[in-house]
């Protein structure tokens, strides 16, 4: 049986492996200074005051980019194999999940295919939204609870539903920071 196509070798696969454990093993660790070290061990970009949360999964760890005062709530999972960039003062909540990769339904070898995911500054997503590779969410812009999101989404909108659509919109130019590091009890705050 022949390599398949963007496959890692045995020991790319060896060592990519371990940097997933390490991340998923660190977010059970009850303090949040364990969570950004291993996802910046992994080679991730982890900015200040972030607060992340149990159970977190990290496809790939090596190429995220966290801006600063980040919110990430338990159970999410992100995909770095295309390319993920998440902006400052954005809010991710429980169990979204964020792709960068995929398999082409209509290939005839079900090919793998990857792109880039970018999520601009004080966005927000909501709890169980899918992300699927290639989207860009603008500045400011709000995920609704539960929407799978497979286009790009314009800044300081807000968008819902499977597959997600425009609901509204969002007063543009907002400023605040979630200080996403202080809302965490104090035994979680550490970083």
């Amino acid at each position: 049986m022949g390599k398949v196509p963007g496959e890692p070798s045995r020991l790319n696969f060896a060592v990519l492996s371990a940097k997933m454990t390490g991340v998923a093993i660190a977010s059970y660790v009850p303090l949040n200074a364990a969570k950004i070290l291993a996802l910046r061990v992994a080679g991730a970009r982890v900015g200040r005051g972030c607060g992340l949360h149990h159970g977190l999964v990290a496809r790939a760890p090596s190429g995220i980019s966290i801006g600063s005062d980040c919110w990430i709530a338990e159970d999410v999972s992100l995909d770095d194999r295309g390319g993920l960039e998440i902006g400052d003062h954005v809010s991710i909540g429980s169990g979204v999940q964020v792709w960068t990769a995929q398999h082409d339904w209509r290939s005839p070898d079900f090919a793998y295919e990857s792109a880039p995911v970018r999520i601009g500054d004080r966005a927000w997503v909501n709890a169980r939204s899918i992300v699927l590779p290639g989207v860009t969410i603008g500045e400011g812009a709000v995920v609704a609870a539960g929407a799978v999101v497979p286009k790009d989404v314009p800044p300081w909108t807000l968008v819902g539903g499977v597959p997600a659509r425009v609901l509204g919109q969002r007063p543009s130019g907002l400023r605040y920071e979630l200080q996403a590091r202080r809302f965490k009890a104090w035994w979680w705050r550490a970083s």
